[in-house]
């Protein structure tokens, strides 16, 4: 969870637009079915098991991760041009012809580069003061505020103490794989949507 925040950056930064807006909900969808599994590992086998048996996916994971080269963005904007070259056709195969991408990219860092240079310090402040930067700014954060004060976090962590003093006839364990398949439904669903509009977008 404590990774999870830096993988919609990591994927806006190295997918290719037309799948961008899909990987990043499939972010959703992983976490979804991670917890699926996880609840029914744990209604055959002792919590001591399925501790052992998570440590293997950030082991996995860190080892993956070292494989991995460098975001081309990232490395343009530290002007390793060569090293940003290697990286866009890491991503995009050999074969892929990454001329017109990845001059793109080294505009957009140029001329960002050559729009904040000229600018003061007060310029940037008033910016962020802006509407423009205020508006979709606060909007997250209300939403992210909201989503906190749902309590969905310890309700997933209590879950099983909850349905367990509930009464109800289901057992808790049970209950759980029911309320995670629910919720990989749902995610599923989230994705198809989501991402038939993004691709309506990156079409238009």
């Amino acid at each position: 969870m404590s990774y999870s925040a830096s993988v919609t950056s990591y994927i806006s930064e190295t997918a290719h637009p037309t799948i961008r807006g899909s990987l990043v909900t499939l972010r959703a969808l992983s976490m979804a079915t991670g917890l699926l599994m996880t609840w029914t590992l744990g209604y055959f086998v002792t919590w001591r098991m399925i501790a052992y048996i998570l440590t293997i996916p950030p082991i996995l994971l860190f080892l993956f991760l070292l494989l991995l080269p460098e975001t081309p963005y990232w490395l343009v904007e530290h002007d390793k041009v060569i090293s940003a070259r290697k990286s866009l056709q890491f991503f995009r195969g050999q074969k892929y012809d990454i001329t017109d991408e990845f001059n793109e990219i080294q505009q957009k860092h140029d001329s960002k580069k050559c729009k904040y240079t000229k600018k003061s310090w007060s310029f940037t402040i008033k910016r962020m003061l802006s509407p423009a930067f205020l508006k979709p700014f606060s909007c997250v954060g209300i939403l992210y505020m909201i989503n906190s004060w749902l309590g969905f976090s310890p309700l997933m962590t209590f879950s099983f103490e909850i349905l367990e003093k509930a009464g109800s006839n289901i057992d808790p364990g049970i209950g759980l794989i029911i309320i995670g398949s629910i919720r990989v439904l749902f995610a599923g669903m989230n994705k198809i949507c989501i991402s038939n509009q993004t691709d309506k977008i990156v079409q238009s």
